[in-house]
């Protein structure tokens, strides 16, 4: 359990820093950093799910890296945060971060299954 706890730590850190630069790098008017890495992130998620199994690796990778790297209120923030300065860009964002997302993990999922 102890060595399970220090992998998601050191896995959650690895993906907040990811995270941390891709956003100051490519977040905008639109926060197109958030939104690489939650469809990269799903992408890489649906492609572990297929290759999941081992304790250790799943708490460094699935849990503390990918947990960190595609947050849930990071993306909830930004949306209400382009709310407040573009109504008209939320409903763009959201369905395409979405949509995308869910696209990324089927993909990555069947990509993963066929080797």
């Amino acid at each position: 359990m102890i060595l399970s706890s220090i992998a998601v730590a050191a896995g959650g850190a690895c993906g907040a820093l990811a995270r941390y630069f891709v956003s100051q790098r490519l977040n905008g008017e639109i926060p197109w950093g958030t939104f690489c890495v939650n469809i990269f992130g799903s992408f890489l998620l649906g492609w572990y799910v297929v290759n999941e199994g081992r304790e250790i690796l799943d708490s460094l990778y699935a849990a503390g890296f990918l947990g960190a790297l595609t947050t849930f209120s990071t993306l909830q923030f930004e949306v209400v945060t382009l709310y407040k300065k573009d109504k008209r860009k939320v409903l763009f964002y959201l369905v395409l971060t979405y949509t995308l997302g869910l696209i990324a993990a089927w993909t990555g999922f069947l990509a993963a299954a066929k080797i």
